[in-house]
């Protein structure tokens, strides 16, 4: 099987694609890279999530990259991937290797690979990766835990204390403290459940877990932050008995958050805020990057704070890439993946519940008070999606179809700009918007879209559904007709 590394890592079904055979092949392809083409000095930090046999995927690993006497550290525990990155960085590590397929649903697995600046291997580092990966030549060979214990060349880390000791240092405790906050915390049965529960706590929060314990399935719902998969937090939020609900995905590095009555609060509504409370309330400055299926309130504060803005194609690598290059105050994409300045140039959607919370306390506001205050300020904007899969890279080919058949109005609107950057995007003359893109991570394509009305979205997902039937007929008429 050739194995390709997509928008972050390498994902696929387990027992289908993600097997032992694959994952020994991808850490053999691993060990000829640090051995022969960037020699490593430390240890290459090795860590997993809380799906079906991510352990055991992640000991095969350390097994494979021992015998290739390399050094490795794995965790003894599962782990957000934001405290992985965290270590490398604190271990200056050259690398970390992360088993989690993130958000996907609860059949796939995965592989994230961590540049030694504690963020998402850049395109060239993941494509030499690949290249080692997929070589014949390639050898597999595996030296068991015992023995790479034995021979000094394992060691075993948990990053839970330093990691929640950096993350309280970048925020103000005591206000957070003195504010007597509720706060659900859902994290999805993800690897962050007690990360976030005890970083919470350290920070004087009254907290109430939500779908902490282990479970592979996921309780049936795919762990991804959006409003459709937080019924259960929505539901204890409708009591109105907590400040805000704050809902991570699988792995602990996107953010979602539910105010009291059950008001979903989306990931470019909290971006905003994110961006408003740096600059107002805590007075900093810098330029901000957006992937390019975020939402326009980014480019009216920072109009408003004449900051620089940057757009990237979707992928927090790009956001990351720039993090490492320029003074990046805040970068966000529309998946919930939030990093800020100081910590990490990776997204951590703990810090940015963090961060949601010192803004609560310092502003004396409610999460539903602050988004008022925000449309107040930029208009309303609201934002929907929509998945479709499909089997095969039929999905894709439409999208590319639609490119070169290009609408001239959508929902009656004219379309004012065409952005190609990742995928395809009409910006119309009334600044709402439609995109098509085909996923990097699954065989899907997802619509985005935002106006601002919530009906106004729904029109604009359906155009985007009928657009892309159009173009099945031309690319796969059998399954347009379906």
């Amino acid at each position: 099987m050739y194995i390709r590394f997509g928008t972050d890592g390498w994902r696929g079904v387990i027992a289908d694609d993600f097997t032992f055979e694959n994952v020994e092949q991808v850490a053999a392809g691993l060990g000829r890279y640090l051995t022969e083409e960037a020699p490593v000095r430390g240890p290459v930090v090795v860590g997993y999530d809380r799906r079906f046999l991510s352990s055991a995927f992640a000991e095969r690993i350390a097994e494979v990259l021992t015998s290739h006497e390399i050094e490795v550290e794995l965790s003894d525990a599962p782990l957000p991937t934001p405290a992985l990155a965290f270590w490398v960085r604190h271990r200056r590590a050259p690398m970390g290797v992360m088993v989690t397929a993130s958000h996907n649903p609860p059949q796939f697995n995965g592989i994230k690979i961590k540049s030694e600046a504690g963020c998402s291997a850049p395109p060239e580092l993941t494509a030499a990766i690949e290249r080692w990966v997929n070589r014949s030549s390639t050898q597999v060979r595996r030296r068991s835990v015992a023995e790479a214990e034995r021979d000094g060349l394992l060691h075993w880390f948990n990053p839970r204390q330093p990691y929640g000791d950096h993350l309280l240092s970048l925020v103000d405790s005591d206000a957070i403290r003195r504010a007597k906050l509720r706060v659900f915390a859902d994290a999805m049965h993800g690897s962050s459940a007690e990360y976030l529960v005890s970083i919470l706590e350290r920070a004087g929060v009254d907290v109430v877990p939500v779908r902490a314990e282990v479970n592979p399935d996921f309780g049936g719902v795919s762990p991804e932050p959006i409003e459709a998969n937080l019924g259960a937090l929505r539901e204890r939020l409708g009591t109105g008995i907590a400040h805000i609900g704050i809902a991570l995905d699988g792995d602990g590095d996107r953010i979602g958050a539910v105010g009291p009555g059950g008001d979903f609060i989306n990931p470019h509504q909290i971006f905003s805020l994110l961006l408003r409370h740096l600059v107002e309330n805590r007075g900093e400055r810098g330029e901000v990057v957006r992937t390019v299926s975020t939402t326009q309130m980014i480019d009216r504060l920072c109009r408003h704070y004449k900051l620089r803005l940057h757009e990237v194609p979707i992928g927090f690598k790009h956001i990351a890439a720039l993090m490492l290059e320029r003074d990046i105050l805040i970068g966000g994409e529309e998946s919930g993946g939030i990093g800020v300045r100081g910590h990490l140039p990776e997204r951590d959607g703990i810090f940015s519940g963090l961060l949601l919370l010192e803004m609560m306390a310092t502003t004396g506001k409610g999460i539903l008070e602050l988004r008022d205050d925000l449309f107040r300020s930029v208009g309303e904007h609201h934002y929907g999606r929509t998945d479709l899969r499909f089997d095969g890279p039929v999905g894709g080919q439409a999208v590319g179809e639609l490119s070169r058949q290009l609408p001239e109005t959508v929902c009656g609107r004219r379309v004012r700009e065409v952005n190609r950057r990742d995928g395809v995007k009409f910006l119309l003359e009334d600044d709402s918007w439609l995109m098509l893109r085909a996923s990097g991570t699954e065989p899907v394509v997802r619509i985005y879209a935002e106006a601002s009305s919530p009906g106004e979205v729904k029109q604009l997902l359906n155009e985007g559904e009928k657009l892309l039937q159009q173009m099945l007929a031309y690319t796969a008429p059998a399954k347009a007709l379906a």
